[in-house]
């Protein structure tokens, strides 16, 4: 099989004329066509973008590591935790308690739409 054969096309557009003028510019000076110039562009691109993209995930592992490290519970301190979230449901006082609103002037009917029952 031909190299050519194997290449990949893809078609790029410049918003700014400026950005395609200086392409061109910058392959002549350096002897390369604007094509190989660009190719040489994306590829240490990726290479700096796919070198961050692994730091991240390095540190989300780190984290989830401490994570399940710090916080891994047995099934007591599981039971632990449950009894203490039940405890505080009855004897702590919910800052979030709701009350029902007055009804105000909706002279466009947006409320009305909000108050109907989704199911027909």
């Amino acid at each position: 099989m031909k190299q050519s054969a194997s290449r990949r096309a893809f078609t790029l557009r410049f918003r700014d004329e400026s950005t395609h003028r200086a392409l061109r510019q910058a392959a002549d000076e350096l002897g390369l066509s604007m094509n190989e110039l660009v190719e040489r562009a994306i590829e240490h691109e990726l290479a700096i973008v796919g070198a961050e993209l692994e730091e991240k995930l390095r540190r989300t592992v780190r984290l989830l590591g401490r994570y399940r490290a710090d916080g891994a519970h047995g099934a007591d301190d599981r039971m632990a935790d449950a009894r203490d979230f039940a405890r505080a449901e009855v004897e702590e006082d919910d800052p979030l308690r709701s009350c029902a609103a007055e009804p105000f002037d909706d002279p466009v009917g947006v409320g009305a739409v909000f108050a109907d029952p989704v199911e027909r």
